[in-house]
């Protein structure tokens, strides 16, 4: 009979713990120090849209259109690349440091 009123004494303290933890959580979060505001969000229920008028999906073009963009990307690439390499062959010289380059000053 005195373990059970051991137990008692116990049960005693865990409701005024659990009460000091709410309150302590009851209150606005800081952050850096300074209070949280307020929440001021209107009360309204939240609007749904309707499904009804979602748009149709856009047509898949046909694959001939596909394949057509295609061949001209790939020809475009090839005449970027073959241009490229032509800049690449031509000689480069590099300007003698004391020469102006056409701008004349004040």
């Amino acid at each position: 009979m005195a373990a059970r009123g051991r137990n008692r004494r116990g049960m005693g303290f865990l409701p005024s713990l659990l009460t000091v933890a709410l309150a302590a959580c009851a209150g606005l979060p800081t952050i850096g120090g300074q209070n949280l505001p307020k929440e001021t969000a209107p009360t309204t229920p939240p609007v749904y849209r309707d499904l009804a008028d979602i748009p149709e999906p856009p047509v898949i073009s046909p694959p001939e259109a596909n394949e057509a963009a295609i061949e001209s990307l790939m020809a475009d690439r090839a005449k970027t690349a073959q241009t490229a390499e032509e800049l690449r062959r031509q000689p480069f010289t590099m300007p003698d440091p004391a020469m102006t380059l056409g701008f004349e000053g004040p």
